[in-house]
Parts: structure tokens; sequence; C-alpha cells
């Protein structure tokens, strides 16, 4: 692959997430969350193996990657999702709260359940908190 072309997938999956569309060599233009699920992660898996990682391990940690692809929840998605549930819908009030407000309550979700130790992709969307 050019420096060209790998720059332009660098673009492309910055600007987009999981919503990419990258070329990659012998399959041409794909939607990332399919390259990651039907080429990168069984290299990954095989690359692991390969180094003497253990299967129980490994599993865990691809299969975080494979549920983020598969379920589209990413920590940006998430944090999208969830301002704009807060911004729509406030528990004290019926509009919803300002985007500084949103923004502030989010973070607090977030630092919340990021001490939970869960993947992201477990995390429940808008208003849910686990407090």
């Amino acid at each position: 692959m050019s420096f060209t072309t790998a720059a332009e997938n660098l673009h492309e999956a910055a600007r987009n997430g999981l919503d990419a569309q990258l070329y990659w060599p012998g399959v041409g233009d794909t939607p990332v969350s399919e390259l990651i699920l039907r080429r990168l992660l069984p290299l990954a898996r095989e690359g692991l193996a390969g180094w003497g990682v253990d299967d129980t391990v490994a599993g865990r940690l691809l299969g975080i990657i494979e549920q983020r692809c598969l379920t589209g929840q990413t920590g940006a998605a998430w944090q999208i999702a969830t301002v704009a549930e807060l911004s729509r819908h406030s528990v004290t009030r019926h509009s919803g709260l300002d985007r500084r407000e949103a923004l502030r309550q989010m973070t607090l979700r977030y630092i919340e359940h990021m001490h939970s130790n869960e993947p992201v992709h477990t995390w429940p969307p808008g208003l849910a908190s686990t407090a």
C-alpha cells in the first residue's frame, strides 16, 4: 500500500470512525468494520498466538474490538449519543440540558463507566447511569 493511500485511510478513519470506507490491498474499498472483522482480527489472533499470548487473554481483548464493530458503540459514539439524549431530555426538567451542562453530565457518566472497567460497547447509552 502506498503512503498516500495509507494517509487517506487514516484521514477517512479519523473523520468517520466505524462508518469509514477504507482501501485495502486485494480487497479494494471496504467498510472498516468488515475489514476489521474479516481480515484484521483473524490476522491479530494469529499474530498473538505466534507470540505465545494466551488464547483466553487474546480472545477477551479481540472480542472487545469485535463487539465494538458489531454494535457500532465506540467511546465517541457513546459520547455523542449521551450528549444528544441529555440535550433532548432531563430527569428534572421537561426540556433538555444546554450543551455545556450536557457535556458536563456526559463526562461524569463517562468517568463513572470508565471506573467500572467494563468495555464501552456494554455501557448503557443516553440517560442511563449506574449511580
